[in-house]
C-alpha cells in the first residue's frame, strides 16, 4: 500500500494553455483531459486510494456559455467512454 493516500489537484489553466498554443481555450480543455486519463492511470499503478479533481468552480459560470457547454460535453463524452475502465479498476466516481 502507498503511504500516500489522497492527492487532490485543481485543475487550472488549460484554456490559457490552448491560447499560448496558437489554438482556442476549448483545445486546451480536451487536452487537459488527456492529462486527466494519465493521472489516473498513474494513481491506479501507485495504488492511491483517493484523488480529487477540482474541475469546475463558482468563478466558471461567468466563462461564456458555449465554452460551459462544451466543457461539461466533454466530461459527458468521457465518462461514458471510460465508465468500462473505471469499473473494472474498482473505480468509485464521485461528483461533489
Amino acid at each position: 500500500m502507498n503511504p500516500l493516500n489522497h492527492v487532490a489537484i485543481i485543475m487550472d489553466g488549460n484554456g490559457r494553455w490552448g491560447l499560448q498554443k496558437k489554438n482556442n481555450r476549448n483545445y486546451g480543455h480536451k487536452k487537459g483531459l488527456k492529462t486527466v486519463e494519465k493521472i489516473i492511470s498513474e494513481s491506479i499503478k501507485q495504488e492511491i486510494r483517493y484523488l480529487t479533481l477540482y474541475a469546475f468552480s463558482t468563478e466558471n459560470w461567468k466563462r461564456p456559455k458555449n465554452e460551459i457547454n462544451y466543457l461539461f460535453n466533454l466530461l459527458e463524452v468521457f465518462f461514458k467512454t471510460k465508465i468500462k475502465k473505471f469499473n473494472e479498476n474498482d473505480i468509485k466516481l464521485k461528483i461533489i
